[in-house]
């Protein structure tokens, strides 16, 4: 027990180290800006993945069609694994409203058989790419009219990667708003700190701009096929080539809509267990990220003891406070000051979901079932006889 006390103090002894280095990182970024140069346009085509319809679909990819950008210097193309996928119907509605934009339409073409969909999904729309930028982006983002001439500025100074933060938005359910705050509580300011310590080696499914030179380079869709961190594989691996990556410094908001708890679990399980897998060490050792929880475990250590109780109410305010510094001063993500006072449940919520990410290798994605393995490459889980072998 006393063993275990010392390393719960020097853990929180860590974690205000580590908090301190994330109000640093968090600052570093909002300082690294990236000039719009008005008549520098590269030609560019947006890949946008669809499967199902999510919260406000309309309005996010509306608003990848209201960009301040040349219109004839952009292309969209939105893809679908399935010729009868809904999302498509939106994608069609914007065509016809739009017939001065480049918009295409791909569906039920995939050439490439993997376990990660959407890179197969990505494949099939490759070969209708006009330009020589992609810009890779998920279907529940949205964006403002200068979002084109913010994410391909750094391209300018010799950068061959792009990724943006992003924030969620609009969350329209108690699980939506628990996301909201693990994004800008907890992972956004982990990415900014892993920005500051080790460079840009990750990226975001909410923007990845590269072009198709880059991508052929590590392989195309083809060496990812299988892999379910897809996104970490194009930032580390334009890292590893010795290109330089950059975190752009446009926020992308995520319309999170109405979630259910279970959708919310198991989503957030599935990328603790994609960091885990793809960095073991460091993710091991995030565990003194959990302030408020390790606070509250050395409470109980201590038998709720005065000392204790004072060590569990400094951290809890230097937890809310850092937070919501953070938020006000540098992310502008109006999420963890709004729910601050959530936020030591949705830290519990954290630290047990980062507990439960050692106890197996399943996850959920989109219906299915798979395992990971080492290196973050996706098997499917075989389904349990009636016997429940």
């Amino acid at each position: 027990m006393n063993a275990l006390l010392l390393l719960t103090t020097l853990s929180l002894v860590a974690y205000v180290v580590y908090a301190l280095i994330a109000l640093v990182a968090a600052w570093s970024w909002s300082r690294a800006k990236h000039p719009i140069v008005p008549d520098w346009t590269p030609a560019v085509t947006l890949l946008k993945p669809l499967r199902g319809v999510d919260a406000e679909a309309y309005n996010n990819f509306l608003s990848f069609c209201n960009q301040d950008y040349p219109p004839e210097r952009y292309q969209i193309i939105f893809s679908a694994l399935s010729a009868d996928d809904p999302a498509l119907e939106v994608a069609r509605r914007l065509q016809k409203e739009f017939p001065n934009l480049d918009i295409q339409i791909v569906s039920g073409e995939a050439a490439l058989n993997g376990f990660n969909r959407k890179v197969c999904n990505m494949a099939q729309a490759l070969p209708y790419a006009k330009h020589e930028t992609l810009i890779l982006c998920d279907s529940d983002m949205r964006v403002t009219p200068d979002y084109l001439r913010r994410v391909v500025a750094p391209l300018r100074t010799g950068v061959s990667l792009v990724t943006c933060p992003y924030r969620g938005e609009k969350p329209q359910s108690l699980a939506s708003v628990w996301e909201a705050l693990g994004i800008g509580a907890d992972f956004i300011p982990s990415a900014l700190t892993s920005r500051l310590l080790e460079g840009v080696g990750f990226a975001f499914g909410s923007t990845i701009v590269l072009t198709k030179t880059t991508l052929a380079e590590l392989g195309g869709f083809e060496a990812m096929k299988d892999h379910l961190a897809d996104d970490f594989f194009l930032g580390s691996g334009v890292q590893k080539l010795g290109k330089k990556t950059t975190l752009s410094d446009y926020v992308v908001q995520s319309v999170l809509g109405r979630i259910a708890f279970s959708d919310m679990w198991a989503r957030r399980l599935r990328w603790a267990r994609t960091l885990r897998y793809c960095r073991p060490i460091g993710y091991l050792g995030s565990y003194v990220t959990h302030g408020f929880a390790l606070a509250t475990l050395y409470l109980a250590l201590t038998g709720f003891s005065p000392l204790g109780w004072k060590v569990f109410g400094a951290i809890l305010i230097f937890r809310l406070l850092s937070v919501s510094l953070t938020a006000r001063l540098w992310t502008k993500d109006p999420n963890p000051p709004r729910y601050l006072l959530l936020t030591p449940l949705s830290d519990l919520l954290s630290f047990a979901i980062f507990a439960l990410s050692f106890l197996g290798n399943g996850l959920e994605w989109r219906g299915e079932r798979f395992k990971v393995e080492r290196g973050g490459k996706l098997t499917p889980a075989l389904a349990r006889d009636k016997t429940g072998k």
